[in-house]
């Protein structure tokens, strides 16, 4: 492999040229800069007739020559020339390229509203790689405490998180890699951070004392409140898109607004929240809108209905989503509604993510959006659950998924699974973040504990989960109950298989910081698989719950010292929380 994403078509020739591998190549960025001004051994060309990010490569023994009819082919141009100088060390073979994006818009999305709330610096990191792997959108996700909105100074006033100074520096540092760094800000469901507060409490759709998380759109008050978040936060941003969110709104048909839907048709109610926001934006802000496409599923004949140049994002992250996903891809092309589709890094509710069922999940989203005319694929990646997982779970997805947004090569063949991008990725990642060595099928392997053990869960796993669930709890939903769930035998094949993989890895020398991350992961897996075994017969562990009790306490601090080296400290109390509570339950035993 010598280039990856791996390009469209890449042919080499007998020969080298040298062009000395330079410190001051090292930045990306930087070196485009320096290539626009002249760089020996390096020529430009105009090529007009070639698409926005097309280009071509040629490589002789008169040099290296880099066409492209704008800015951006340029700009992918010099990332594959990037890439080649620092493996060759500027020893380049002869070659001659010629590629462009299968996608044209090639995204990932952070949650930065559920837990960590990185700082601006952890942020830059992620541009970077994104920038690395010819990404062009990177959207943050927000639903209430992670951004000092000016209309509610008064919210977050105590405590550090994303300013507007901060998003305009995160928006100049993406445009300068060519990448839309595009808002997201939740206005309808996963509203429950705003909602819980006394004074927006009335907003919701509820009954009772319990806290609602879906906003009710009949009240004038709960528009003029999207409206002030919005205020606040779109002109931070130059993107010409806004991700609006609308997923999971759970409260719509039901409670105050219940006869309203009956009458009118849910499917009706929520296109009226949709278009009376798109006008809204689009006549302040000038801004097109993307929202989440669940809540009109199973509502096709309301498509129609969708803002003209409304992008809806088709997202799915089981094995079973990814399946349905072909329907839902086709009513979207035959109704004319632009789209994306959106897989998972999988990381969410798992510590280490699940990769056989993300590379699953990447790969067919990535082929469905080509055949079915998706203008974009968006890899999300989610702190649900107090966002326990270090970062480092999610870089060998995100590389997968660039490689699928740029070149998705030929379609599944039913056999092969793809390995060859898979690999391709993890050697990608290897030498981006940890010097060459080879951790990332370590990594892989971690990630896929969860088949040890006796029962699937929905986007997440049973160990991960049974850490944010009380120790007198053993069923969760309608997925499992412990109590069914065999013997201790399953947990400790979990338990040993994890000390294994985690054992190799420590034999390893790369960078400090990501070992240590990797290791609390192994130490936070262990611990699930551990509090099965109490949860399989507590009258029985109470010296097993002692040691266990224990062994949080020692977890605790490496947890948020941590959690600290990249991210703001409000959020860190979410996960923590639940170790400490695990922890106390423990003791009580």
């Amino acid at each position: 492999m010598i280039l990856f994403p791996q390009p469209q078509s890449l042919t080499l020739n007998e020969g080298t040229y040298n062009l000395p591998m330079k410190a001051e190549y090292g930045d990306l960025a930087g070196f485009y800069q320096k290539v626009k001004s002249g760089v020996s051994g390096i020529r430009t060309a105009s090529a007009p007739l070639l698409a926005k990010e097309e280009y071509r490569v040629t490589v002789d023994e008169n040099g290296v020559l880099l066409e492209a009819s704008c800015d951006e082919g340029l700009f992918r141009a010099v990332t594959s020339l990037h890439q080649i100088l620092r493996r060759t060390e500027g020893k380049l073979p002869c070659l001659h390229i010629e590629d462009h994006p299968a996608l044209p818009r090639r995204g990932y999305m952070l949650d930065i509203s559920r837990g960590k709330k990185p700082r601006v610096d952890t942020l830059k990191t992620m541009i970077d790689f994104l920038t690395a792997l010819k990404y062009n959108e990177f959207q943050l996700y927000m639903e209430g405490d992670c951004f000092k909105y000016a209309a509610f100074p008064e919210e977050n006033a105590d405590y550090d998180c994303l300013t507007a100074d901060d998003i305009r520096e995160l928006d100049r540092y993406c445009r300068e890699r060519f990448i839309d760094l595009v808002p997201n800000q939740n206005s309808f469901g996963h509203m429950y951070t705003w909602l819980k507060k006394p004074a927006y409490h009335h907003l919701g759709l509820f009954e009772g004392d319990e806290t609602p998380s879906t906003l009710n759109p009949l009240l004038p008050e709960s528009f003029e409140f999207v409206k002030k978040l919005y205020a606040s936060l779109l002109p931070c941003f130059s993107s010409e898109y806004v991700n609006i969110g609308l997923d999971e709104a759970y409260g719509l048909g039901k409670f105050q607004i219940e006869e309203y839907c009956r009458e009118k048709g849910k499917d009706v109610v929520f296109m009226e929240w949709l278009n009376k926001l798109n006008n809204h934006i689009q006549k302040t802000y000038g801004k097109k809108v993307m929202f989440w496409a669940d809540m009109i599923y199973n509502y096709p004949q309301s498509y129609h209905m969708v803002p003209k140049d409304a992008v809806a994002l088709e997202w799915g992250y089981e094995l079973i989503q990814s399946q349905r996903m072909t329907a839902h891809c086709i009513a979207y092309r035959d109704a004319g509604v632009r789209y994306y589709v959106c897989p998972s890094v999988n990381t969410h509710g798992a510590l280490s993510g699940r990769m056989d069922v993300t590379t699953f999940n990447i790969r067919t989203c990535a082929e469905l959006a080509v055949e079915y005319g998706a203008e974009g694929l968006l890899l999300t990646d989610w702190g649900d659950g107090g966002h326990a997982q270090p970062w480092v779970w999610s870089m060998n997805p995100i590389a997968l998924a660039g490689q699928y947004g740029w070149n998705t090569g030929a379609p599944q063949d039913g056999e092969s699974f793809k390995a060859d991008f898979i690999r391709n990725a993890e050697i990608f990642v290897n030498e981006y973040f940890f010097g060459g060595v080879k951790l990332s099928r370590l990594l892989y392997r971690m990630a896929n504990y969860y088949l040890l053990e006796p029962e699937r869960v929905h986007v997440c796993t049973m160990c991960a989960k049974e850490l944010t669930l009380p120790i007198n709890q053993t069923r969760y939903a309608h997925l499992f109950d412990i109590k069914d769930s065999g013997d201790d035998f399953y947990f400790d094949n979990v338990t040993a298989y994890v000390r294994k993989v985690m054992a190799d890895i420590e034999k390893l020398d790369f960078d400090e910081t990501y070992k240590r991350e990797i290791r609390l992961t192994a130490q936070l897996i262990e611990l699930g698989s551990e509090i099965c075994k109490v949860k399989l017969h507590p009258q029985a562990s109470a010296a097993q719950a002692q040691a266990l009790a224990d062994q949080i306490d020692r977890i605790l601090p490496e947890f948020t010292q941590l959690w600290l080296a990249r991210n703001y400290e409000r959020g860190v109390e979410r996960f923590a929380g639940y170790l400490a509570d695990r922890r106390d339950e423990l003791r009580a035993l």
